[in-house]
C-alpha cells in the first residue's frame, strides 16, 4: 500500500540530512510503532508521507514515496487517504470551537449536516470525550486539545492514520483512553493502517505488528514480529534512578495559598485551595487533564489574576484588590510553559537563552554555560533559530532559558512532554542540579515513576480540589481516584 524508497531530507538551515536513505514498505492494515529518540527524524519522515515535505515545508527531498502505485502525490491528493495528528495540537486547529474543528474536514468534503453530526457524535464517544463537544478550544487543557486533534482526523475515516506523539500531554488514564479508542477504531476497520510515533505506548505493546526504529536519521531496526520479550525490553526502558534527598528539612515558607477559588469561562476550575510550599521542596503536581494543574501554577506565577482567596509568595500578596504583574515576580520565579512554542521569543539559541538575563540584568555567566551545554549536547550552532528545533529540543531549551537569572522558585509544566526516556533523564538531571543549588521546584507531571524517585512531595488535584498531599511513595495513581 505504501512504499518509501531511498528517502533523504535536508532542511535549508541544516548541513546534515535529517533523514537519509530510508526504505521500507507497509501493507494495508498494519499497526506500526515508529520508535526513536527525540530529533531522530520521526516527524520529518511522517511529514514526507503526508506530502507536507517538500510542498508545504521547504526541504531538499531525494527518493520516492509511493501510495497505491502512485509516486510523490500532492498533499491535497493524499489528504483524502492519509491524515496526521501533529505533536502540538494547536498547530493544526483551524477554528475556535470543538464542534467546528471536528466538522472542518467534513465540511470541506461537502458532507450533509446530518452525516457530519452523526460522525462527530460517534468519534467523540469513541474517544470518551463527548462532554467537550460544545466547548471553546481556548478553554481546553493541553490533553483535551490533543484528544480533539485526534478526533478531527479520525472523523475523516482515513486509510492511513499518522500519530505524532499523540499522548505526550495526557495523563495515564487519558492516554489509555486514547490508545484504546485508536485500537477500537482499528478493530472496526481492519484495513486502517496506523503509524504511531510515541515514546510510551502503554498496553498497545501487545497490539503492535511492527517496529521501525530511527537513529540519527537512519532506519536501524525493522522488527516485523514485535512479540519477543527481549526485543521489547531493549526499546522500552522507562526506569529512573534513585535520587538522593538526604538532608531535606522544612525550610521557610515561600508560598502560602488560602481559600482560593478560580473560575474560567463560567466553570469553576479550582475550589478552596489551601497550600504551603517551603524552601527546598520538590513538588510533583499531579492529576488528570483538566483538573486545574496549569491554572494553579499560572496563578502562583501571576500569569492569571487571583479573583477569590489569597496568595502570598515571597513578600508579595495577590488577591482581588492586590494585583501583581508577572515581571514583578519574574526575577524570583522561573516558569516553563506546557507548550514550548509559547516560550520562544528570540531568533537564535544564543539570544533565547540570554533573554531573561538581559531583561533582569543578571545571570550572564550562567547563560553562557547553558548555551555551551545545549549546543554541545544537541550538536547545534548558537545562531540556530529556535523554531527549527524539534519539539523535544524546544522543551529543553525552555528549561535552560528559564533559569540562568537565578530564580528561587522554578515552575515546570510537563517537562517530559515530547521527550524520549534518555532525554527525560537528562532533564531530570538538570532539575536535580538546580535543586542542589538551592532552588525550590514545582513540577507538573503525569509521570508517577518520576514523582516517586525524584520528588519530595506530591499534590494530586481532582476536579479542582486537592485530594492528596503527601509522600510520593504512597501514591497509587495520579487520577485522584486513589491517592492513598
Amino acid at each position: 500500500m505504501l512504499e518509501v524508497q531511498g528517502l533523504s531530507v535536508t532542511y535549508p538551515s541544516k548541513d546534515k540530512p535529517s533523514i537519509q536513505n530510508i526504505s521500507f514498505s507497509l501493507k494495508q492494515g498494519e499497526f506500526v510503532w515508529l520508535a526513536g529518540e527525540s530529533a531522530s527524524g520521526k516527524s520529518t519522515l511522517m511529514n514526507c508521507i503526508c506530502g507536507f515535505i517538500p510542498q508545504i515545508i521547504p526541504a531538499d527531498l531525494k527518493g520516492s514515496i509511493i501510495f497505491h502505485g502512485k509516486k510523490n502525490l500532492e498533499p491535497l491528493q493524499l489528504s483524502r487517504h492519509i491524515t496526521m495528528v501533529h505533536q502540538d495540537p494547536e498547530t493544526q486547529f483551524c477554528t475556535e470551537t470543538v464542534e467546528d474543528e471536528i466538522a472542518f474536514g467534513l465540511e470541506n468534503r461537502c458532507l450533509s449536516r446530518r452525516k457530519i453530526d452523526k460522525r462527530i457524535e460517534t468519534t467523540l464517544r469513541d474517544l470518551n470525550c463527548s462532554e467537550l463537544r460544545y466547548r471553546e478550544l481556548r478553554t481546553l487543557s493541553g490533553g483535551e486539545k490533543q484528544k480533539i486533534a485526534i478526533a478531527s482526523m479520525l472523523v475523516l475515516n482515513p486509510r492511513v492514520l499518522i500519530l505524532d506523539e499523540p499522548t505526550s500531554n495526557l495523563d495515564p488514564i487519558s492516554m489509555n483512553e486514547v490508545l484504546n479508542a485508536i485500537e477500537n477504531v482499528r478493530r472496526k476497520s481492519h484495513d486502517l493502517t496506523i503509524i504511531l510515533a510515541e515514546h510510551r505506548i502503554g498496553n498497545l505493546v501487545e497490539q503492535i505488528d511492527r517496529v521501525l526504529k530511527l537513529e540519527d536519521g537512519e532506519l536501524t531496526r525493522d522488527i516485523r514480529d514485535f512479540q519477543d520479550l527481549e526485543q521489547k525490553n531493549s526499546i522500552m526502558d522507562y526506569s529512573y534512578p534513585e535520587y538522593s534527598r538526604e538532608g531535606v528539612k522544612d525550610g521557610e515558607t515561600l508560598l502560602k495559598i488560602k481559600n482560593m477559588d478560580h473560575t474560567l469561562a463560567g466553570k469553576k476550575i479550582l475550589k478552596d485551595i489551601d497550600l504551603k510550599v517551603r524552601k527546598g521542596e520538590i513538588i510533583a503536581l499531579m492529576g488528570r487533564n483538566g483538573s486545574g494543574k496549569t491554572t494553579l501554577v499560572k496563578l502562583i506565577s501571576a500569569l492569571s489574576e487571583v479573583h477569590e482567596g489569597k496568595i502570598k509568595i515571597f513578600d508579595r500578596v495577590m488577591d482581588r484588590s492586590n494585583k501583581v504583574q508577572p515581571y514583578e515576580l519574574g526575577k524570583r520565579i522561573g516558569y516553563v510553559f506546557q507548550n514550548p512554542n509559547h516560550q520562544i521569543f528570540e531568533n537564535s539559541l544564543e539570544e533565547e537563552i540570554k533573554f531573561a538575563t538581559k531583561n533582569f540584568s543578571k545571570g550572564g555567566a550562567k547563560a553562557k554555560k547553558w548555551l555551551k551545554k545545549i549546543t554541545t549536547e544537541e550538536n547545534l550552532d548558537g545562531k540556530t533559530h529556535p523554531h527549527t528545533l524539534s519539539f523535544g529540543q524546544k522543551r529543553r531549551l525552555n528549561i535552560y532559558s528559564s533559569s540562568p537569572h537565578n530564580p528561587e522558585l522554578i515552575v515546570i509544566d510537563e517537562p517530559f512532554s515530547g521527550q524520549d526516556h534518555q532525554n527525560a533523564l537528562m532533564i531530570a538531571d538538570i532539575l536535580d542540579d538546580l535543586w542542589k543549588k538551592g532552588k525550590t521546584l514545582i513540577v507538573v507531571t503525569h509521570n508517577l515513576e518520576f514523582a516517586k524517585k525524584f520528588c519530595t512531595r506530591a499534590l494530586v488535584l481532582k476536579e479542582g480540589e486537592i485530594v492528596y498531599d503527601g509522600e510520593p511513595d504512597n501514591l497509587k495513581s495520579v487520577s485522584g481516584e486513589d491517592g492513598r
